[in-house]
């Protein structure tokens, strides 16, 4: 009885061994292109990726809103994860042009900090998050129906922010000059 228990103990131990083991090999890091903004994993042994001769257009379209006003709204950042993990294989970074538009829920996010604060008690947690991405060239909008329905106005919204006739309108033009609709 005492050996079977030796090895069920020396078992064990393996287990957690190879678990720990596991669970340390691949950590999200963050960069190329943003150093502290859009960590991603390491993958090997890829079955796709993009050529990097092509352009890669995609829009974005935000309509999360994150329930807690202190918090970055995570699918903002995730275009800066979709430019450090291409960048990052290879891609070429003015290969990539990307846009995002608000509207819904995520509307607050393109508030200047100053109106978010009188609105929400914090900062604006997004706006280095659009500034950041503005700076590489990403176009960003606010959809101008969820904007007025939300009582917000042009000068309210942070100066990286255009306003556009509705999300429904910058979602088909960007379609139409052949950028992928990313939606999550």
């Amino acid at each position: 009885m005492q050996i079977k228990f030796q090895y069920l103990f020396i078992f064990v131990l393996f287990l957690i061994q190879v678990n720990f083991s596991f669970a340390q090999t691949n950590k999200p890091t963050t960069g190329p292109v943003f150093d502290n903004i859009g960590p991603v994993f390491s993958v090997e042994n890829l079955d796709l990726l993009p050529d990097p001769a092509q352009d890669l257009k995609a829009i974005f379209d935000i309509d999360s809103k994150q329930t807690d006003a202190s918090k970055i709204n995570y699918i903002i950042a995730s275009l800066h994860r979709y430019y450090n993990m291409h960048v990052r294989y290879g891609i070429p970074k003015e290969n990539i042009h990307l846009a995002l538009v608000l509207h819904g829920g995520s509307t607050k996010d393109a508030l200047s900090s100053n109106v978010y604060n009188e609105k929400f008690k914090v900062e604006n947690p997004n706006e280095h998050l659009i500034k950041s991405l503005s700076d590489i060239g990403v176009d960003v909008f606010v959809c101008g129906q969820s904007m007025s329905y939300s009582g917000y106005n042009k000068a309210d919204l942070l100066p990286e922010v255009k306003v556009a006739l509705s999300a429904m309108s910058v979602l088909t033009v960007y379609q139409m000059n052949n950028f992928s609709l990313i939606k999550f």
